[in-house]
């Protein structure tokens, strides 16, 4: 059977969504790139990025700490996520890129 669902980049059924911040939390996944995109929406929609949770798991590779691979400035992605809220890493320059 066919998909006869939305189609497209993820952020076109966003501007659509009629989103109170004050009860809303997202979740993002999937590549880096998208992250960007994604959080200016819920930027226009007004929601805090304390609301919004990313997962940074694309930078692990021992999962304990020891190869430094997940290391973003003093944060391993490995011991202290791999999801984190966005204002916990909006300030790392490598957050997210």
């Amino acid at each position: 059977m066919p998909w006869d669902g939305d189609v497209g980049l993820v952020t076109q059924p966003i501007r659509s969504l009629k989103i109170n911040p004050d009860t809303t939390i997202v979740a993002l996944c999937g590549p880096p790139v998208m992250y960007k995109f994604v959080i200016l929406e819920l930027d226009a929609h007004g929601l805090p990025h304390d609301r919004i949770f990313v997962d940074l798991e694309r930078r692990m590779r021992c999962g304990v700490g020891k190869c430094g691979h997940c290391q973003i400035n003093h944060v391993y992605c490995c011991q202290e996520g791999p999801v984190f809220r966005l204002s916990e890493i909006e300030r790392l320059p490598e957050g997210l890129s």
